[in-house]
């Protein structure tokens, strides 16, 4: 159940023409064996010069509820290009267990989910496994979306 989830939230993000949303942010519930997805941000409630990563970065630095709750990301990224300097449109999905969530359950549960998300997505939505990786903290996101 948790897989399924997963891939609705990464196939309305790789929609044809414009994205929407351009991210989910996904937990899931220990008890029940199912994702929730618990925020999404649509292209037309975006602020004004902001990117995914800024309002991601606002949510994970300043809303107490994501402090310390373990949960999984998809986003829509435009990165540039490398070798030709053109910008390309990417679907990121990453595992946020920041340092200070206390539940070994949960980070138990994320870590073994983990896996069996990646392959699923890589064979079923074309995600490729470089677009997918565990976060700790900021930093680990920031030195990801670098590596675009």
């Amino acid at each position: 159940w948790y897989q399924r989830r997963v891939r609705e939230a990464v196939v309305s993000t790789q929609s044809t023409g414009k994205r929407d949303p351009v991210m989910c942010i996904i937990t899931l519930k220990m008890n029940e064996t199912v994702a929730e997805i618990i925020q999404t941000v649509q292209a037309a409630d975006m602020p004004e010069g902001q990117n995914t990563v800024d309002i991601l970065r606002d949510l994970f630095n300043s809303e107490e509820k994501y402090k310390n709750l373990p949960c999984i990301v998809v986003m829509d990224y435009v990165c540039t290009n490398k070798r030709s300097g053109a910008d390309t449109d990417k679907v990121l999905v990453f595992k946020w267990i920041p340092d200070s969530c206390s539940k070994i359950r949960q980070k138990m549960v994320y870590s073994s989910a983990w896996e069996g998300f990646k392959t699923m997505l890589n064979s079923t939505a074309n995600i490729q496994t470089g677009n997918m990786f565990e976060a700790q903290d900021w930093d680990d996101v920031e030195d990801k979306l670098k590596d675009c």
